[in-house]
């Protein structure tokens, strides 16, 4: 049986659309299957897509262009470069504790108490039979009342629970503070306790008298008095006023800067602290000088405090007691560096 024209047309149109519609459904099962193997883990860079292309469309010979905008991090929202993060959290650093430079011992007690003897001296020669002369001790009792040192930061509970290295941070901060504060207190006692610089025999005897001049004779008004000087504080200011110390000829005092001065004259100890006000200085029979007694070692604790809780926040504290209690105020010398080159300069 022959067909006609009409009829091939008809059936040559049906089959026509019955292929384009199972292409379709192959192209979009290909491409649902393309679109899954697209996980978080594959992720490709802008020239593995181009190269992709490429290869398939290897043999291709229509022309083609390839057309993108201007592509600037600068001009992205959000981060399109992942940042690099350093741990932790930077503060500037705090002074050094000048109680580690004294003797130190504790106390169960609110106060310490001194007893200090200063000898009226008769001892002498005396002949068979002369009556022997007597010595005597002024006694003095002195009493150290044990002083308390605190403060208080507050941090939320997101702060200390989000923020890396967030504890470390708290505890170098609020002990750094309490140090410098200590350190107050201590100069404060060594002021209050001290024997002031005199120039002795060298009185209007040095010419062009400098700092370096002004410590040698501290050490020496120190050791007539038969103690061991071992400790001197001064600023960082005077330190470095010492080594830039010249000659008249413009070479300096101690030879190269840096290397020459060290951490010492006459062998005794120098101890550089922002603590210490310009311009003054101490020198040290620490071991004779006193004792830190400490109550309570300085500790670091974390609580709730007032509305904290409501606040969703915590309260760090940091407290320590403890008190320097004086021996021998005689063991330490304190002067003002103009004043004493002044006092030692030639007329």
């Amino acid at each position: 049986m022959s067909l006609s024209n009409e009829t091939k047309s008809t059936l040559d149109n049906l089959a026509s659309a019955i292929d384009e519609k199972i292409h379709k459904a192959i192209d979009e099962r290909e491409i649902q299957a393309k679109k899954s193997s697209f996980g978080i883990s594959e992720k490709k860079s802008l020239f593995q897509v181009i190269q992709k292309g490429l290869r398939e469309n290897k043999g291709n010979k229509q022309p083609f262009e390839i057309k993108s905008g201007e592509l600037f991090t600068g001009n992205a929202t959000g981060n399109v470069v992942d940042p690099n993060y350093i741990s932790g959290i930077k503060a500037a650093p705090f002074e050094g504790s000048l109680i580690s430079y004294l003797p130190q011992s504790t106390t169960t007690s609110d106060s310490v108490v001194v007893n200090s003897a200063v000898l009226t001296n008769a001892a002498a020669g005396v002949n068979e039979g002369a009556t022997i002369p007597t010595s005597t001790n002024a006694l003095t009792a002195t009493t150290y009342n044990v002083a308390k040192y605190g403060h208080l930061f507050s941090a939320s509970i997101e702060f200390l629970e989000d923020v890396e290295a967030a504890t470390q941070f708290i505890v170098n901060q609020i002990q750094g503070g309490l140090i410098e504060k200590v350190n107050d207190n201590v100069i404060t006692q060594v002021l209050a306790s001290d024997t002031a610089f005199s120039a002795g025999a060298f009185a209007g005897a040095i010419e062009s008298a400098n700092e370096f001049d002004v410590l040698a004779v501290a050490i020496n008004q120190l050791k007539l008095g038969n103690y061991s000087p071992d400790l001197i504080l001064v600023n960082p200011n005077d330190y470095v006023k010492m080594l830039l110390l010249k000659d008249s000829n413009n070479s300096y005092l101690r030879g190269t800067t840096g290397s020459s001065l060290g951490a010492s004259i006459e062998g005794v100890q120098i101890v550089q602290s922002p603590a210490i006000t310009s311009g003054d200085y101490h020198v040290l029979d620490s071991r004779r000088f006193g004792v830190w007694y400490v109550r309570d070692a300085m500790s670091v604790q974390i609580g709730e405090s007032s509305t904290d809780f409501a606040e969703d926040q915590k309260t760090v504290k940091c407290t320590t007691r403890g008190v320097l209690a004086v021996f021998d105020s005689g063991a330490a010398v304190t002067g003002d560096f103009a004043a004493s080159k002044s006092a030692l300069e030639t007329a």
